[in-house]
Parts: C-alpha cells; structure tokens; sequence
C-alpha cells in the first residue's frame, strides 16, 4: 500500500506532467457572439424545461407559467437582436473584440472551484473539523506546499475554530 508521501508525489508529478500540457496553449473567441449564443440556449431550455417544472391550471388567464413565459421570450428575442448584429459586423468586416483565455490559468481556477464544491458538499457528510482540515490540506497541496509547519496551522486552526463555536459559543456546525 502506497504511503501518503507517495501519493503526494504522484500527484505532485502529475500536475507538473499537465502543467507542461497545457503550458502555452491559448482558446480565442468572441465574447460579442457567445454571450447572445448563451442566452439564446438557455431561453430554450427554459421553454423546454417549463412544462415539467411549472404545473398550470387550465382556464386561467394568468398562469404560473405566464411571467417565466415573458422573460424567457425577452431573453431569445434581446439575443436574437444581439447575435444578429454581431453577425452583421462579422459580415461588414468590422474589428471584434477578440478573448484569449490562458488554458493552464482557467484549468487551475475550475480544480479550485472543485475543490471548493466538494468542500460544501463534504461538510455535512465528515463535519466542519475534518472537512476543513482536509481542504486547507487540499489547497496546501495544490499549491505546493512542502513546510509541514504549514500543514500543523491548519489542522490546528481548524481544530481551533470548530471547538470555538460547538463549546464556547454553542453553535452547532454541520
């Protein structure tokens, strides 16, 4: 059975493997476009989504589905409009305004956004101690931190705060 330094190590190597991946490596697009693109698939969604989500009842003037109806039809029609003109400056030859996304900087920002959700979805589950100490734990792993002293402060802070508000303030955490 591997030793948790092992596994560190692994994991340490296989970051460093997708850092050199991705190092470099650029996504262009055009905000103008895909903002009105967005919205226009998400107006359909809507719409395809509501029947089963919004019960009405029948003979009514105003339903349930009335108001969400308006703004769904708002967001497809402003997008329409949107992606249109978009489209006609394309066509006219006019200068867009072009992104260029750093893949290695959006990919390390979305490992953290999951770590952050697993965080919130483990609290219930482990409770707020363990979980907390094996987030900051995460996150001292993530990025890269070898000073064991560091890892004892967050064991201890979370210790620390978790006994803070269960005995001294009486607050029950999850």
């Amino acid at each position: 059975m591997k030793s948790v330094l092992q596994v560190l190590r692994s994991l340490d190597e296989k970051l460093t493997e997708w850092g050199r991946i991705l190092e470099g490596k650029t996504v262009r697009f055009h905000p103008s476009l895909v903002g009105p693109v967005l919205f226009l698939a998400i107006g359909i969604l809507g719409f395809v989504v509501m029947p089963s989500q919004v019960k009405i009842q029948e003979g009514n003037a105003t339903t349930a589905r009335t108001f969400p109806t308006l703004m769904l039809l708002i967001i497809i029609v402003c997008s329409v409009i949107l992606l249109a003109r978009e489209v006609l400056n394309i066509i006219r030859g006019q200068e867009q305004n072009v992104v260029i996304l750093d893949l290695l900087t959006e990919v390390k920002a979305l490992l953290l956004l999951v770590m952050l959700l697993l965080y919130t979805l483990l609290i219930p589950v482990l409770g707020f101690i363990l979980t907390s100490m094996l987030f900051g734990f995460a996150m001292l792993v993530f990025f890269r931190i070898r000073k064991w002293s560091y890892y004892l402060i967050v064991t201890l802070a979370a210790l620390g705060i978790g006994l803070l508000f269960q005995v001294v303030l009486n607050v029950r955490l999850p």
